[in-house]
This record gives structure tokens, C-alpha cells and sequence, in this order.
């Protein structure tokens, strides 16, 4: 990619706006702007022994090209989740008035909780989510509270054990 040394060719800024439009992938990029595969791999690392000096120019704009796009889709998360858990909300709203609910609408009932349950991280440290039951529903849960509690309990069973010398 022939331009001015320290300085981004029309072939980069091509590469980056394709990027920024996001809908092809870095082989689709790569063949559109008429480089290899691997060039614009070493352009978007930052590999200055490889790609030149203008490949740490690249990356810089890269990667705020990626942050935008992470924040973007950070942002749609948030709007799609609020969005769901409203829907969500309207239809429990319209079972709990009902006076008797069938088999159905507790089966939609239980699976709303879940997803409810699901959707949403005990933890958030800066960008990432944890979760204290990792992604367990409430039955799965309950299951594996039993299963310790059997365990804990047939832990204190102190009956003799047949010696096996």
C-alpha cells in the first residue's frame, strides 16, 4: 500500500471505513481493498516488523473503530433486554389477573421467571458479568441444593464401616 511513510493510504482508509460498516469480514475486506489476509491481520495488530510503520497508525484507529462498535452493541443489549423484561412484565401482568390459570399459563409463567433469571448478572465488574449460579435456572438451582444437602447429610451418617484388612 504505496502513500506517504508514517501516513495512511487510501487502501487503509478504505479498509477502516469497510470495518466501520461492519458488514463484511476481514477476508472480504482484505480481497475488497486488493491486500492479503494476513497484511490486514498484521495491520489490525499493530505489527510494525511486518506490516510497516504505518501498521501502529492502523491499529490506533482500529481499535477505536472496535470500541465504538462494543459500545454500540453494549448499548442495543441494554435497550433489547429493558425492551424484553417490559414485554415480559405486560404478559405476567395480564396472567396474575386472570382467577384460575391453567397448565399453560403456568408453564409461560415459569418460563418468563427463567428467562428473567437468566437475563440478569449478580455481578458486573466494568465490562464483564458473572454470575453466582452460572447460568442455572431456578429448578437446576433447587436440584443441586438437594443434591448437596444429601450429600452433607449423609456426611454425618457415622454408622460403622467393615474394616477391609
Amino acid at each position: 500500500m504505496a502513500g506517504k511513510p508514517g501516513q495512511l493510504s487510501e487502501k487503509h482508509w478504505k479498509a477502516l471505513a469497510l470495518f466501520e460498516e461492519g458488514n463484511l469480514s476481514r477476508k472480504e475486506i482484505a480481497e475488497a481493498i486488493g491486500v492479503s489476509y494476513d497484511y490486514l491481520s498484521e495491520l489490525c495488530s499493530g505489527d510494525t516488523s511486518k506490516a510497516g510503520q504505518v501498521a501502529g497508525l492502523f491499529k490506533a484507529e482500529y481499535l477505536k473503530i472496535q470500541k465504538k462498535h462494543q459500545e454500540e452493541t453494549k448499548l442495543l443489549i441494554e435497550e433489547n433486554t429493558l425492551s424484553a423484561q417490559l414485554a415480559i412484565k405486560r404478559v405476567l401482568d395480564e396472567l396474575l389477573l386472570k382467577k384460575k390459570l391453567t397448565s399453560e399459563d403456568k408453564k409461560l409463567i415459569s418460563m418468563y421467571t427463567n428467562a428473567l433469571a437468566k437475563c440478569q448478572p449478580n455481578v458486573s465488574v466494568g465490562s464483564v458479568s458473572f454470575s453466582y449460579v452460572k447460568g442455572m435456572t431456578p429448578e437446576e438451582l433447587i436440584h443441586e441444593f438437594k443434591r448437596l444437602k444429601s450429600i452433607a447429610e449423609s456426611s454425618f451418617d457415622r454408622r460403622a464401616i467393615p474394616d477391609s484388612e
